[in-house]
């Protein structure tokens, strides 16, 4: 197997959850087929039942980073129709960091599924898809927060500019629609509470004991020659890596001219 020097090439690693694809158009999180049934009787939200059909996720899309965070970003949160939910976890503060981001998953029961829906629909918010950017009035270069719901036989997007930088007590900033103010409360709140699960569900809402972590099936690698450049943050204790394919890492991939750099990306 091939061995990747640093000064040779940069390797950047990232969980696979689609092709790759240019900043702005990240992975449709829509279900990849027949969304089916939940299953649940009386007042129970249908949602897709797979364990690769997302029904809720969390992600950070844009704002003024570099072009190699934006491909590079995970969801923040992600919820799978087999209960399965997929968050980033405990990043230790070190330098070269670990190549691979810190990610842990838990299951939950049906209940924990509907609990989770319940909240979503309680926040009045996703009657329907919508971009609110009221924010934009205030707070520059922010990213959007976008949570995409399948369930109810529909597929909800709501993109909110500078989640958490209006406060409760705050005037409603000029041009600022009637109600957006509210959402962005109800999103907070909403996002907050995703962020820490196990204080917010009971037991009896999870199937597995606890947090392991997630073992991906494939990878997305983005490379690039970086020869004679410097190393990135400056002086670093020299790492030599696995190359993770029989590729040769010259001629990995295709070439993503967004980057402006020579950086290829593969599967």
């Amino acid at each position: 197997m091939n061995r990747l020097l640093p000064g040779a090439a940069a390797l950047l690693v990232v969980l696979v959850v689609g092709a790759c694809a240019a900043p702005g158009g990240p992975p449709d999180p829509r279900p990849s087929a027949d969304p089916g049934n939940s299953g649940g009787g009386g007042g129970a939200i249908e949602h897709p039942t797979g364990a690769d059909q997302p029904v809720l996720v969390v992600e950070y899309v844009g704002g003024f980073v570099p072009v190699d965070v934006m491909v590079t970003q995970l969801p923040n949160f992600a919820m799978y129709g087999d209960g399965r939910v997929i968050m980033q976890g405990m990043q230790t503060l070190e330098f070269p960091g670990p190549a691979l981001p810190a990610l842990v998953e838990r299951q939950l029961s049906e209940d924990g599924i509907q609990a989770i829906l319940a909240a979503v629909e309680a926040t009045n918010v996703f009657g329907s898809s919508k971009e609110l950017r009221g924010a934009m009035n205030i707070v520059a270069d922010a990213p959007d927060t976008v949570f995409t719901v399948n369930a109810g036989g529909r597929t909800v997007v709501v993109s909110v500019y500078g989640l958490g930088t209006l406060m409760p007590d705050m005037d409603v900033p000029p041009g600022m629609p009637a109600g957006e103010m509210e959402a962005h409360q109800a999103l907070i709140a909403l996002n907050d509470q995703l962020s820490m699960l196990d204080g917010q569900l009971p037991a009896a809402a999870w199937i597995s004991d606890g947090w392991v972590p997630y073992e991906p099936a494939a990878f997305r690698l983005y490379v690039r020659d970086v020869t004679g450049e410097p190393v990135e943050g400056g002086e670093g204790p020299a790492q030599v890596m696995e190359w993770p394919t029989d590729d040769d890492p010259a001629e990995f991939g295709e070439d993503q001219p967004f980057f402006g750099n020579g950086t290829r990306c593969g599967v």
